[in-house]
């Protein structure tokens, strides 16, 4: 059984608006006040007590559950965002010193909130927990026992209660029969948005069908989601929809650009009339984020199926951890879009919802050099070009399959962890190769190749 956030549409009354504007306000302040040194020290119930004995916002016209609720999910926001930041910090830790002393001084004063005291930890929280700001005024939270619900004609209608002093209830006609739908004991948060307002409440999925009883290795791709360690890719159409929405934003921005220019050229010769016609007409943004949001929905839907046939297989899926980010030399304009816009988050986010519901174990290694080794001698000599991987003997592998063989490999592998840095696992795997093969450097790729984003190139890639 896991939780999901399921969402309902409704028509947008009048009186949701000021609620949304007074809660931009506030999130907009709390994040000012708080999106950074001002957490330190302080628990989400620390600051909740010090903004409500400040009365900071007790004046503004909106129900005081309702300020109240998105009061402790801002807060909550800022505190992740914070976690987010520290667990970076962590790896950067692990990555700078092999004293195991010094490694749990560090990650002590991290955990303590005292990361102030140590100059390299203050270093790294200014870099990844820059001051935040919120310009979010679209949203607040509903407590499960300020609504009620009831089917009029068909529609499931939700009566959000409010404070007599700030007005009747607001009534939300949403475009579900309620058939299906379980809001009880879930809090709401409402979303004002395109023309209609979003409902999202928590809902319990049961479990899935029944895993399979493999262990497989999983290469992440860009022409196809993933690669197991059979050699099967799943999600061959991945790869497409990402470039073709990748090429069609590159289009629009050129064209967009120069209409920019020709609206610039209006204004400043006093064309005033001319130029706010372009900027209304033209220059708009409802379809490009259409765009965005419908190649989105293609690509998780993609992911997910994916991970369904992968998962219809094994029961453990060992994958490479692409959290970070992948250095690359000399690469091209077209790739640097491509991959830009590539979601490994989505298909990373596929595997975990997919395993957690099916009763799979997701298991992250050390992607390193992982397309870059020979799978059958473990060793790193051979090279990758384009979708192929010549080993030193000749032989050729599919580039993919041969990084799911080293990912499933890696598994096992007990000198090279998750959070072992790439410099480390090189030295690693030349002590293992052969010393005649480290000093013709075959293993090294000394030359310097032009990374790709499209299997169909001949190019060489030389990236994970």
């Amino acid at each position: 059984m896991i939780t999901v956030t399921r969402t309902l549409q409704a028509d947008i009354p009048d009186a949701l608006r000021t609620i949304c504007k007074a809660m931009g306000y506030v999130r907009a302040d709390i994040w000012r006040r708080y999106g950074a040194l001002g957490t330190i020290g302080k628990s989400a119930n620390d600051i909740r007590k010090e903004i409500s004995a400040a009365g900071l916002y007790s004046t503004l016209p909106v129900d005081g559950t309702i300020r109240n609720e998105t009061t402790k999910d801002i807060v909550n926001d800022v505190l992740l965002y914070k976690a987010a930041a520290m667990q970076k910090v962590r790896k950067a830790i692990a990555a700078r010193n092999g004293d195991e002393a010094e490694r749990k001084r560090l990650f002590t004063l991290l955990r303590n909130d005292q990361w102030l005291t140590d100059n390299f930890l203050h270093r790294q929280m200014r870099k990844h927990f820059r001051h935040g700001k919120s310009s979010v005024a679209n949203q607040f939270v509903v407590r499960s026992d300020k609504y009620a619900t009831e089917v009029v004609d068909g529609h499931l209608v939700i009566v959000i209660h409010i404070a007599a002093k700030y007005g009747a209830p607001i009534r939300l006609t949403t475009t579900s029969s309620g058939k299906n739908v379980t809001l009880s004991g879930s809090n709401l948060r409402v979303v004002v948005k395109d023309g209609f307002t979003e409902i999202h409440y928590a809902a319990t999925k049961g479990d899935g069908r029944l895993c399979g009883d493999q262990m497989m290795g999983i290469d992440k791709g860009y022409t196809e989601a993933f690669t197991d360690s059979d050699g099967v890719a799943h999600g061959e159409a991945f790869g497409a929809v990402l470039t073709e929405y990748s090429d069609q934003t590159s289009a629009t921005g050129k064209a967009r650009n120069k209409l920019y220019a020709l609206e610039k050229k209006h204004r400043e010769a006093g064309r005033i009339v001319k130029a706010d016609h372009i900027k209304r007409c033209n220059l708009g943004r409802i379809k490009i984020d259409g765009r965005r949001d419908h190649t989105r929905k293609r690509l998780r839907t993609i992911a997910f199926q994916a991970a369904h046939t992968i998962v219809d297989k094994a029961t453990v899926v060992v994958s490479e951890d692409l959290t970070s980010p992948i250095a690359k030399k000399q690469v091209w304009k077209q790739y640097n879009r491509r991959m830009s816009a590539w979601a490994k988050g989505v298909l990373a986010d596929a595997l975990d919802s997919v395993c957690t519901q099916r009763q799979a174990e997701h298991r992250l290694v050390n992607a390193a050099y992982t397309s870059q080794m020979d799978s059958v001698t473990g060793l790193l000599e051979g090279k990758r070009v384009a979708d192929k991987f010549y080993r030193a003997n000749g032989d050729v592998l599919q580039a993919d399959h041969n990084a799911a063989l080293n990912v499933l490999r890696r598994y096992e592998d007990t000198e090279i962890t998750r959070f072992t840095p790439h410099q480390e696992v090189r030295r690693i795997l030349l002590a293992r190769s052969p010393a005649q093969l480290s000093v013709k450097r075959h293993e090294l790729q000394a030359k310097t190749y032009q990374p790709c984003a499209d299997k169909s190139s001949v190019q060489v890639c030389t990236g994970l």
